[in-house]
């Protein structure tokens, strides 16, 4: 890699009936993207979804591709 940092890649999302692909593309030119099954909008959602969403919410300052990228465990 080029030594920029990974979050100012520039992100773009594909979604199909089944999957999620997060391209990323540096400035350097390297690519690389993620596969993730996507979310059935038809899932309901637990309280205790929409809770932790308010509370990451709560006091996340950051872009919304961070945001929306996935959560380390």
């Amino acid at each position: 890699m080029c030594g920029r940092k990974l979050e100012a890649a520039a992100v773009y999302v594909y979604r199909s009936h089944t999957d999620r692909c997060v391209f990323h593309r540096c400035g350097c030119g390297a690519e690389w993207t993620e596969h993730e099954t996507d979310i059935d909008p038809m899932d309901p959602v637990s309280s205790d979804e929409v809770i932790e969403v308010h509370t990451r919410l709560a006091t996340f300052e950051g872009s919304i591709s961070e945001l929306l990228q996935k959560r380390s465990a």
